[in-house]
């Protein structure tokens, strides 16, 4: 009950420090680096809206200012010889890789309680997250200062998660926003033609997608040692390579800002999950907006219909898109 309160305390919190945009935008008391922050992203709203064909209101028509770097903070947690996911179930979200708290101090408690029973973990600062169209969620001061392409992207993820969300399956949800952020946010940049950004945003997606296909093919080699006989060993030895190999794409000037962070850090198996949950599936799902010619309506009429089979077959279908794209 101490959890649920404290989500519900951060959340009220966030929703009676909202302020509508217009009215701000109007302001001219409102600073002038927010009010065409604010444009901006009203502007990328509204074309998600006519791009996704999007049937009512997915929010973001308000602001609120929390006066902190981050919205909530996420813990992340797995078995020390295993990359399958801790999960957390809530009433609304379902069953879901990671635990979210308003307090960065809640999070970090539950972290040293999760250590204490034999997890790796994680903890993070997370800039946005959607309530799935139960509450009209705002902009947020944690990324309105973001750059053009970081928020529409950001933004385009966020709306994708009320188009289609399935419970109790991270991978295909996160998998499935992230994709469309990539497509919306290729066609956003064309729209406002801007050549250079395309072509530097293009640049990076393939090196990040590169340093993604490392990390998996890592995360295959760690699954496997952990059914052998010195898993200690061996998550020592392969954690160091994948460090010592991202050491020299890094040298070569192929890094991208994400690892340059990601591979910074001690890492263990709840720092994997970060990138499985988010990216794993993306090119699956990417395969089939491009079976629909990028029609994004009739790829979300393809992904609801998949969403609605039973799990196993749902990620035969996927497994089998992934085949295809290698």
């Amino acid at each position: 009950m101490g959890y649920y309160f404290q989500a519900a305390q951060g959340q009220i919190q966030l929703l009676n420090k909202r302020q509508p945009v217009a009215g701000l935008i109007d302001d001219e008391a409102t600073p002038e680096k927010l009010r065409q922050q604010l444009r901006q992203a009203t502007a990328i709203r509204q074309y998600a809206i006519a791009q996704m064909h999007f049937n009512g209101d997915p929010g973001f028509s308000q602001y609120t200012d929390l006066q902190r770097p981050y919205v909530s903070w996420n813990v992340v947690a797995a078995p020390h010889y295993s990359v399958e996911p801790k999960t957390w179930c809530f009433p609304i979200a379902g069953c879901v890789a990671y635990k979210g708290y308003f307090k960065q101090s809640k999070a970090e408690q539950e972290k040293r309680a999760l250590i204490e029973q034999g997890y790796d973990v994680l903890v993070y600062g997370v800039a946005a997250y959607s309530t799935l169209g139960w509450f009209d969620d705002p902009l947020l001061n944690t990324y309105i200062n973001y750059p053009e392409a970081d928020l529409a992207a950001l933004l385009f993820h966020e709306i994708s998660h009320q188009v289609v969300y399935l419970q109790d399956d991270s991978e295909f949800n996160e998998a499935f926003a992230t994709a469309v952020e990539q497509v919306l946010l290729d066609r956003w940049l064309l729209q406002q033609n801007d050549a250079e950004e395309i072509e530097q945003i293009s640049l990076n997606r393939q090196r990040k997608n590169r340093i993604t296909e490392m990390v998996l093919e890592y995360r295959n080699r760690l699954i496997e040692a952990y059914e052998g006989t010195d898993p200690a060993a061996d998550k020592q030895r392969l954690f160091g390579e994948m460090k010592q190999a991202y050491s020299v794409i890094k040298a070569r000037g192929d890094g991208t800002r994400y690892y340059d962070w990601w591979f910074s850090r001690p890492l263990n198996n709840a720092d994997l999950l970060t990138v499985s949950t988010y990216f794993r599936l993306v090119p699956a799902f990417s395969s089939m907006i491009t079976q629909r010619n990028g029609d994004l309506p009739g790829f979300f009429d393809d992904v609801k219909e998949l969403a609605s089979k039973p799990k196993e077959e749902r990620d035969q279908a996927l497994a089998m898109l992934l085949a295809l794209q290698n």
